[in-house]
């Protein structure tokens, strides 16, 4: 099995970054005593963890590594092996539905988070990554000892009154039961959540129910803990700065909520950018209302919360998807349009008949709009910077997660061109034709 990783430009590299930034041998990522270690082999433009450079650090899954300014591809098929070598050494066999765990590697007992059954943790003491589960085939008995075992070993008054409880109350009872496990949970909860396996309908169900949004992908837990929340706060659609702004680029098209107001606000803050990047090793998110006072100047995921907030502002819904592919991370928003696909692809087409300007560039050869759809949502319509059009096509993605306003996540099925690898497991985004 292999326990480490060469991360670098080399072709010759396990897994090859090919950015002129990163050094022909950049990195190593490896397993050493149990933990996850990360460590510079000598780069020109350093490894970074959390905006630090580090020689060697120990980092967990997901967590802000780059190797020069480019993010580590925790989503590459060989990182994610490595990582689960770890990980499969610290398979934990318990009766988790009693609410608790012990840490095989510092022995101290944790509270596991509210609904979680079986799934892939980190301690939020030693930050050892763990696998619970593994309890199906387990006799009745063995499952019962395990889950007094670990019921003794970290149970509080509470933990232990409310499991009394249980075992008097009908499970008709239980749905509409007060939530003295799960309020503990709340108060108590340190641990991180990378990956839950739903569980099995039992009586336990109505009382531990999950925290927040459930997480769909490791990625999507990554992104939740490191990104999700700053995302939203950068959404700031109420701010006067913002709102303004947006109302009077708008105005160009008034009337209630449009595609082509979309339009008119993406075309214009699209002519007035400029590309910075963020500071080295870390990644800043600008308020919209800050980027707009900077003179629309910022990187990807500032000219995504920037069109998500002002979109916002006039009565749209968006989100900013959070990327990873060949050529590293990228954001980008969508946004949702009522209707069919073929009617908003005609009224684009109408807007930049009569509202073109060369400052673009030539006009596009493009001839459809492409888009997402979900139930939520017939278009979700891509607003990428990257093209000169709203509803430009989609990059190649490796992974994709949609952060919402509101800070709610969704793991999307990544666009992958038609023969990539991969193509057969994802839903690809839509396309509808221009007139």
């Amino acid at each position: 099995m292999t326990t480490q990783l060469v991360l670098g430009r080399d072709p010759d590299c396990d897994v090859v970054i090919a950015v002129p930034a990163v050094s022909s041998r950049h990195a190593r990522l490896a397993w050493q005593g149990g933990q996850l270690v990360i460590e510079d082999l000598g780069s020109a433009n350093g490894t970074w963890v959390s905006g630090e450079r580090v020689q060697r650090a120990v980092v967990k899954p997901g967590a802000d590594v780059r190797l020069a300014e480019v993010a580590l591809p925790w989503s590459d098929p060989r990182v994610v092996a490595l990582v689960k070598v770890g990980s499969s050494k610290s398979t934990i066999a318990l009766m988790p539905r009693f609410g608790r765990y012990v840490c095989p590697q510092c022995k101290t007992a944790q509270v596991l988070p509210a609904g979680f059954v079986r799934g892939e943790i980190a301690c939020p003491k030693c930050e050892s990554a763990l696998e619970i589960g593994g309890v199906g085939g387990a006799s009745v008995g063995a499952r019962v000892l395990r889950g007094l075992a670990g019921l003794f070993l970290g149970a509080t008054a509470t933990l232990a009154v409310g499991l009394v409880a249980l075992l008097y109350l009908a499970p008709e009872r239980l749905a509409t039961a007060p939530d003295p496990i799960g309020e503990l949970a709340r108060r108590r909860m340190g641990t991180r959540v990378v990956a839950i396996t739903p569980s099995e309908p039992s009586v336990l169900d109505p009382i531990l129910a999950p925290i927040g949004p459930p997480v769909g992908s490791p990625e999507e837990a990554s992104v939740r803990l490191y990104s999700a929340t700053q995302i939203r706060d950068a959404i700031d659609p109420s701010n006067a700065t913002t709102r303004n702004l947006a109302v009077q680029v708008a105005a160009g098209d008034d009337g209630p909520f449009h595609v082509e107001q979309i339009a008119r606000i993406w075309k214009h803050v699209r002519l007035a950018w400029r590309y910075v990047n963020d500071p080295r090793g870390g990644d800043y998110y600008a308020r919209a209302s800050e980027t707009i006072t900077n003179d629309f100047a910022g990187d990807c995921d500032d000219f995504a919360i920037l069109i998500s907030a002002m979109v916002e502002a006039i009565g749209g819904r968006t989100r900013v998807v959070v990327m990873d592919g060949p050529g590293g991370g990228h954001a980008y928003p969508e946004v949702c349009i009522e209707g069919p696909a073929d009617e908003v692809s005609q009224k684009v087409a109408r807007f930049y008949r009569r509202s073109w300007d060369r400052r673009l560039g030539t006009r596009p050869a493009q001839t459809r709009i492409h888009y997402r759809t979900d139930a939520s949502c017939p278009v979700w319509l891509n607003l990428d910077w990257t093209t000169n059009v709203i509803g430009g096509p989609y990059a190649e993605e490796r992974y994709a997660i949609a952060v919402y306003a509101d800070g709610r996540t969704e793991t999307l099925a990544p666009f992958r061109p038609e023969g990539s690898s991969g193509t057969e497991a994802s839903v690809l985004p839509q396309r509808a034709p221009l007139p």
